[in-house]
């Protein structure tokens, strides 16, 4: 799991992903205090991480489909990408069923998709920020970890 960086990836796109996004929304609430940006970075991370880790896959799909560890390629397709799938969660966050009212499933939509929803409630210019920022980590990894493959180490010929 480690060979090609995937944890390394996955585990930058979660921590990262979630730190920008609570700096920034931070920012936007006015909060005050280191304690409450450790606050609302702990809830992000708790809210983020299916949102960051879908996100994070199909960056690694696009580009290297895509065959570029151009950073500025990264940047822009993290923006965009970031911003089509906020408006996704959102909209399936938005969907949810009357009928679950506070219950189990409520809880656990609002985990998986919620984190979408409340960034578009408080500034949707969050989500190609965090996006470009995010997928620019993510190509610095994912470009320290993809090594051609090696040829195996020179066996001593038999004797």
């Amino acid at each position: 799991m480690t060979r090609r960086g995937t944890l390394a990836y996955y585990l930058a796109a979660w921590v990262i992903g979630c730190f920008v996004t609570a700096v920034l929304f931070f920012s936007v609430t006015g909060g005050a205090g280191a304690a409450a940006l450790l606050l609302t970075y702990f809830f992000t991370l708790i809210v983020g991480a299916t949102d960051l880790l879908v996100f994070a896959f199909l960056l690694r799909r696009l580009m290297g489909r895509l065959g570029t560890h151009r950073i500025v390629n990264w940047a822009l397709a993290g923006a965009a990408l970031s911003s089509l799938l906020m408006l996704l969660f959102a909209w399936i966050s938005s969907r949810r069923p009357a009928a679950w009212g506070s219950g189990t499933l409520e809880a656990i939509t609002n985990v998986l998709v919620g984190g979408a929803e409340v960034l578009r409630q408080t500034g949707f210019w969050q989500a190609p920020v965090d996006g470009a920022v995010t997928a620019v980590v993510l190509c610095l990894v994912d470009r320290a970890f993809d090594r051609p493959t090696d040829a195996p180490e020179s066996a001593q010929p038999a004797a």
